[in-house]
Parts: structure tokens; C-alpha cells; sequence
């Protein structure tokens, strides 16, 4: 379960013993005191007479450092997800200029305004879809890379959150231009140059 090195000098022994993830510390640091203890010849009940060091102080920074670029990660995303939305809601805004008159004939020939609705949510919903599938690409890519140097995984409820989360700024950024395609009026859009 666990990897030992040893190091010695003429007045004592060292063995350092590296656990396969942080989340099995405490079971391999219970696994060589357990050894330690038979190597000894120590009887239950009798005190160690060997001393366990655990590099705490390493664990606390490590868990710092992720914590600062969780919440950097966090930072990021959030602003990365409303600028995204803005330029999406642009797009959609140009679509709708653009496909006034196709609009002003579905409608004269009896589109409903949900039908309208929805085909631009849909639209917005696929861009954002397509950008998130993209970046998850990516960061999976990435991760592949970081991997070789430092412990690094995605999990699929984080790639089922980032999925739920483009589509949902998807139809937040295409509502206001769906909006606006809906309740166009068929004589004015066919009007529309």
C-alpha cells in the first residue's frame, strides 16, 4: 500500500513512506506504525519506541494553494460565463436584424410567437452548448498535460454542472433577443430592408 525509503547513519534509522493520494494518509501512516510495531517486537499495549513525523506543514500549504486557485478558478469562470453570455446575446440580436423579413413571413403565415421564441432560444442554446463542449475539450486536454507534473482529474458531475451551466446562460443570453424576434409585428418585418 505504501512505498518506503530508508535512509541511515551510524546512530539511527529513517523511513520515509509516501501514501498513493492525500485522501490515504492517515490509513498508511496507521500501516507502518502497525509494521514499525512488529519490526519492534513491541506487545499490545506497550509504548512506541519510534517516533512517526508527518509533514503536516506541507499538507496545510498544499491545501492553501488549492484553495487560492479554486477560488481564482471560480473568479475567472464567472466573468469568462458573462462576458461569454454578452456576446452571445449580440449574436442573436444581429441574427434577429438580420432574419427580420423571415421572421415578418413566418409569422404572416401563422407562426405563433412561442414557435419564434423558442427557435431563438434554441439557437442561443446550441452556441452555448457548442462553446462549452469546446472548452471542456480543452480542460480535459489540459488536464492531461498537468497531469505529468502535478495529480490532476475531472469528474463527470463537473462535466454534467458545466453542460447545465451553458445551457442555462444559453437561454439567459438568447431570451431578450428571442424576446424581441417573438413580438415583432408580420406587417412591420416585411417592411423591414
Amino acid at each position: 500500500m505504501f512505498k518506503h525509503f530508508v535512509n541511515s547513519n551510524f546512530r539511527s534509522v529513517t523511513i520515509d513512506v509516501k501514501a498513493p493520494s492525500n485522501q490515504q494518509v492517515n490509513d498508511v501512516k496507521d500501516e507502518a506504525i502497525g509494521v514499525m510495531r512488529k519490526v519492534r517486537g513491541l506487545r499490545l499495549g506497550e509504548v512506541n519506541d519510534f517516533s512517526v513525523n508527518q509533514q503536516e506543514g506541507l499538507m496545510q500549504n498544499y491545501n492553501q494553494t488549492v484553495g487560492v486557485i479554486s477560488v481564482g478558478g471560480f473568479f475567472i469562470t464567472g466573468l469568462s460565463l458573462f462576458v461569454g453570455a454578452i456576446g452571445i446575446m449580440n449574436i442573436m440580436f444581429v441574427s434577429v436584424k438580420e432574419r427580420t423579413r423571415e421572421i415578418g413571413v413566418r409569422k404572416a403565415i401563422g407562426a405563433k410567437r412561442r414557435t419564434i421564441l423558442m427557435q431563438f432560444l434554441l439557437e442561443s442554446s446550441a452556441i452555448c452548448l457548442l462553446g462549452g463542449l469546446i472548452g471542456l475539450i480543452n480542460a480535459v486536454l489540459l488536464s492531461m498535460l498537468v497531469n505529468q507534473w502535478l495529480p490532476t482529474s475531472v469528474q463527470y458531475d463537473a462535466v454534467v454542472v458545466a453542460i447545465v451551466i451553458s445551457l442555462i446562460v444559453g437561454v439567459l443570453a438568447g431570451f431578450a433577443p428571442a424576446w424581441q424576434a417573438s413580438k415583432l409585428d408580420p406587417v412591420e418585418a416585411l417592411r423591414y430592408e
